[in-house]
């Protein structure tokens, strides 16, 4: 019966080591697809608003946003093909929470709604529940902070149907402003987020 006790013990210990080694091995490879998709979009959504300062006819420029998918993609391919390492329940699951997401902010701009909230409440979600898997508050509030920061566009347009002109808030001059709150969130979301986690890689090396 003793004996029965300590193997029922020695497994409880063991797979709950092995809970923590794969959160610690999950933690080590979290932060760089924050900080590729993080990057590309904050330099995507600069370029857009530079864009849209200089020129007239800003409409067919909008494409360029369809380069976050592109180079994302591109380097997160190159990132795989370094880092291969062993996956498990908990890894796919993570990775096909954010796949879902990244079709479906992808088809965002399709379905004719708001787009920038509806991105930034999709990233916020898949950030607070990876937060939630590898046990890091400070991530997951960044998460739910941008899930609700995701209302301020409702303010700005409100604030900018007042003091712009009717012509002037169908047209580029509040769209610019959405560009710039848009890429200072995400900047907070994916790329504060990803150094944070990158960090505690390094913790967890040393």
């Amino acid at each position: 019966m003793e004996g029965k006790r300590m193997n029922e013990a020695e497994s409880l210990e063991l797979i709950t080591s092995m809970i923590n080694d794969s959160r610690a091995r999950m933690t080590k490879n979290l932060g760089t697809p924050f900080l590729i998709w993080g990057y590309t979009t904050v330099a995507v959504s600069i370029c857009q608003a530079v864009i849209l300062a200089c020129v007239e006819e800003f409409y067919p420029y909008l494409w360029g946003w369809f380069a976050i998918p592109v180079v994302g993609w591109l380097l997160m391919m190159l990132f795989n093909k370094q880092e291969k390492a062993v996956t498990n329940y908990i890894d796919r699951c993570i990775n096909a929470l954010w796949c879902a997401i990244g079709v479906a902010a992808f088809l965002l701009p399709f379905t004719g709604v708001f787009v920038f909230p509806g991105v930034i409440m999709l990233m916020g979600i898949g950030t607070a529940t990876t937060a939630a898997v590898v046990k890091d508050k400070i991530v997951k509030c960044i998460g739910y902070a941008a899930i609700f920061s995701s209302l301020l566009f409702s303010f700005v347009r409100l604030l900018l149907s007042r003091v712009l002109s009717p012509e002037q808030f169908g047209g580029k001059e509040r769209y610019l402003v959405e560009c710039i709150i848009f890429a200072v969130i995400m900047f907070l979301l994916l790329v504060v987020s990803g150094h944070i986690l990158n960090y505690k890689k390094k913790c967890l090396k040393n």
